[in-house]
Order: C-alpha cells, then structure tokens, then sequence
C-alpha cells in the first residue's frame, strides 16, 4: 500500500470521527431546543451527517452497500422523518405553543448530558480494549448519541419530545451499525431501524385528524 493511499484512508476515517461528533453535538442541541421546529431541524441535519458518514465508510471499504445505505439514511432520516415531524407539528398547532426542552434550564439537561457521555467512554473503553482507536471511537461516539436520545426521551413529557427523542437514539444506532465493518444484510439492518420512528410518528398522525377536521 503506497503512503498516499494510507494517507488517504487516514483523511477520510478522521472525517468520519468528525462526522460523528457533529452528530453528537446536535444531539446535545436537541437537549436545549425549546421548540418544535428548531429540534426537528437539528434530526434533519443528524440524518444527513449520518448520510455522509456511510459515504465515508464506503470510501474505506470499497463497497458499494454502503453507497445504497447512505442514499437510505439521507431518505429516510434526513428527508421523510423531519417531514412526518413538520406535519405533525402543523397538524396540531405545535409550532409556537409548547416547549419540547429536555429541562427548562437548559444547564440541567447539559450538565446530565456530559454525564452520559463520560459514562459511556467508562463502560466502553475496558470493554473494547482489543478493538482498533477508530473503531473505539466510533463506538463510544454511538452509545453516547443513544443514551443522550433516551435522556430527551425520559425529560420530555409530550409525545413529540419523545418521538424527536427516539428518532435521536435510532440515529445512534445507526451511527454504531455504521461503524461496524462486515456487518450481514446491512441495508435490511438500516432499513428496520429507520422503520422504528417513522412508522411511530405516521401511526400517531394516523389517529389524529388535521385541527380543522377535529371535532
């Protein structure tokens, strides 16, 4: 292997780490968000770094499933969810009548935040010792996503809040399945997990008709 090559793949591996910690941060805004669309918007922006990180992991591995799965994430998480979402908000005149925060002070919902991640790096780091760094990383940048989306999901008392927050632990597992190299039927993998909020928000939308069909 010829030192551009390597210094290529390094390049492209430190942009999916990179990728994967802009997801996180947007995780941490969806914590803090005190109104619907702002938090909807930052699932968007999740679903597309997502996108780009399956592109970036396709560019190390040479395989064209993960070209398919990142056209399947920038779809599904990065276009349908948000929409489903705006509709939701649309249909019940959600757009400046509640808050959606994780804590109405936002240093709680950051502070409990921090914690999570800390305690993931704790229960992964021994765990995954044998593993590669990137490999690590990745890993612990997945379950960090995941707990802070259970964390939006636990705060928040609406059914909203929670779907914004399911749709934040699925795009940490997505960002796991991502990472995991040789992992069978992939995009079938992708596929379910994306199913998970989406089907959620379109069967709450089903049994709610448009406010001015209500009554």
């Amino acid at each position: 292997m010829s030192l551009e090559s390597i210094w290529s793949s390094l390049s492209v591996s430190g942009l999916a780490h990179l990728l994967g910690g802009a997801v996180l941060l947007l995780s941490f805004m969806l914590l803090v968000r005190r109104r619907p669309m702002p938090a909807i918007n930052g699932l968007a922006a999740q679903g597309g770094l997502l996108a780009l990180v399956a592109l970036c992991h396709a560019a190390l591995r040479d395989t064209s499933q993960l070209l398919l799965v990142a056209g399947l994430v920038a779809v599904g998480q990065g276009l349908l969810l948000p929409l489903t979402l705006r509709e939701w908000v649309r249909r019940l005149g959600l757009r400046q009548g509640i808050s959606v925060a994780a804590a109405h002070r936002p240093g709680v919902g950051l502070a409990a935040g921090v914690a999570l991640v800390l305690l993931a790096v704790l229960a992964l780091l021994p765990v995954t010792s044998g593993a590669a760094m990137g490999m690590r990383e990745d890993l612990v940048l997945s379950l960090s996503v995941i707990l802070l989306g259970l964390l939006v999901m636990a705060a928040r008392h609406n059914p909203l809040g929670q779907a914004i927050g399911l749709a934040g632990m699925v795009n940490g597992a997505l960002l796991g399945v991502l990472a995991t190299p040789g992992l069978p039927l992939l995009p079938a993998v992708v596929l379910v997990a994306m199913a998970v909020p989406l089907s959620t928000v379109t069967a709450f939308l089903a049994m709610r008709p448009p406010a001015g069909d209500a009554g």
